[in-house]
């Protein structure tokens, strides 16, 4: 917890406990992507794709993205990578309008903010929460980590001028010793 309380992500409170921070808009008016955190902490960012598709059948991602039900949304997997070491999981759901931008993109190396902003989608705020979990088996070996091993998980519902959803991705991250 001290950790991610320097790391400005906790924030302690008298009287209240611990509670997660929400996120703050950078300098520059943009939310921060993965690789933009990786790259100010002096690590080179890296990308695996797992998978990439449009679904029908994500009824919890459609709800939060309000995403009519007879609608697809395109899931974006990969694994995220600081330093050649893989930290993280990563899961991003789009609906389809916003999805068709990503889908001929090279989705290893694609920075789904910097994509947005050129096609003049700019995100205003999101919602962030943050949990303790544990790894997977599917999750560990895919991280080099053993089953159990804790993890964060961040889920982050990201809107855009006009207050409607954009993106909700969930991050699974394991910190190697």
């Amino acid at each position: 917890i001290s950790i991610l309380v320097q790391d400005g992500l906790l924030e302690k409170r008298q009287g209240k406990g611990t509670i997660v921070k929400s996120q703050q808009l950078t300098g520059n008016g943009r939310l921060k992507g993965f690789a933009e955190e990786v790259t100010e902490k002096g690590l080179t960012p890296k990308s695996k794709l797992l998978r990439a598709e449009f679904k029908h059948d994500l009824y919890h991602e459609k709800s939060m993205l309000n995403v009519p039900e007879d609608e697809e949304v395109l899931v974006i997997e990969r694994i995220r990578f600081a330093d050649q070491i893989p930290i993280a999981i990563e899961r991003t759901c789009w609906p389809s309008h916003i999805g068709k931008l990503f889908i001929n993109e090279d989705l290893d190396s694609a920075k789904f903010y910097e994509i947005l902003e050129s096609n003049d989608i700019i995100l205003k705020r999101a919602k962030e929460k943050i949990s303790a979990i544990n790894a997977t088996l599917f999750e560990a070996d895919l991280l080099g980590i053993r089953g159990a091993e804790a993890m964060l998980e961040t889920e982050r519902l990201s809107f855009g001028l006009d207050d409607r959803p954009i993106e909700f991705s969930t991050i699974k991250f394991h910190t190697h010793k």
